[in-house]
């Protein structure tokens, strides 16, 4: 299961880059939540590279959804990079955008 997703995670003064390569679904979301969870609080912005990103299904938009749960809590922004095409249509078609600026908007 690990082979099927690979994150890299790297830190420049409070922001966060967390690389994703490979398919998030059920069986590989657990590795993404982990990193979520352990983002430090004093984070400011955390980027969800998703340039390396074969496969995503409703988990792991899920797991999206989590994160900025976490970002509301720890006070940090959530940036998603590196979409492709297809992703990024399923994104717009399922309201993935619309629902993290509810979430973050109801933060403030």
């Amino acid at each position: 299961m690990e082979d099927m997703i690979k994150l890299s995670k790297t830190v420049e003064g409070s922001i966060c880059t967390i690389a994703v390569n490979g398919v998030l679904d059920y069986a590989t979301m657990d590795p993404f939540i982990e990193e979520i969870r352990a983002i430090e609080v004093g984070t400011t912005k955390v980027i969800i590279d998703f340039t390396e990103l074969e496969f995503i299904d409703s988990t792991g938009i899920g797991a999206i959804i989590n994160l900025v749960h976490e970002a509301n809590a720890k006070e940090f922004a959530v940036e998603l990079v590196g979409i492709n095409t297809e992703i990024e249509e399923l994104f717009e078609t399922i309201g993935v955008y619309q629902i993290m600026q509810s979430l973050q908007k109801g933060a403030n």
